[in-house]
């Protein structure tokens, strides 16, 4: 663990922490566009509406946590506890994984994944699971030294609720 990482803590996010997660969801929103080459919009204000709304509401639909140094948010995971029937376990969703640029290689992505890994352990999972875009490679090398490994037999798909 490096100086820098020390000085990071990892914390459950509050309702007062979701401009800081849009504002950085934005900066990641810029970063994934850059790969792709594309300019898709981003509402930043539309964002940490949703987020207020969908994880401090009567029924929040997700958990997060921020990463801080010197009381400025610098990182997030956001993620949901559920259930995989493949191998009936509980386990811990992580939606998004976020580190800010001048923070990355610090070992704050590993410290977010570590305390995920405390958390679905208390809540009786067995096992994190996540996507990523396969156009990521950053990512990818970055959950290859986690030890993480494809499901390659599966597709994520999606049916919208209308």
């Amino acid at each position: 663990m490096t100086d820098a990482s020390r000085l990071v803590t990892i914390r459950p996010a509050t309702r007062q922490d979701m401009a800081a997660v849009a504002a950085m969801a934005g900066e990641f929103h810029a970063f994934l566009a850059a790969i792709d080459n594309s300019n898709p919009a981003f509402d930043m204000d539309n964002t940490a509406e949703k987020l207020v709304r969908s994880g401090f509401g009567p029924k929040p639909l997700f958990s997060s946590l921020i990463a801080e140094a010197d009381g400025e948010a610098v990182g997030y995971a956001i993620y949901n506890i559920g259930f995989w029937a493949d191998s009936l376990q509980g386990m811990v969703f992580l939606a998004d994984l976020f580190v800010r640029e001048a923070w990355r290689s610090r070992g704050i992505g590993r410290q977010l994944m570590d305390r995920l890994a405390v958390v679905g352990k208390g809540e009786g999972c067995e096992v994190v699971m996540w996507t990523v875009w396969q156009k990521n490679e950053p990512a990818k090398r970055f959950y290859d030294r986690l030890g993480a490994k494809a499901i390659d037999d599966e597709e994520l798909m999606q049916w919208p609720i209308c």
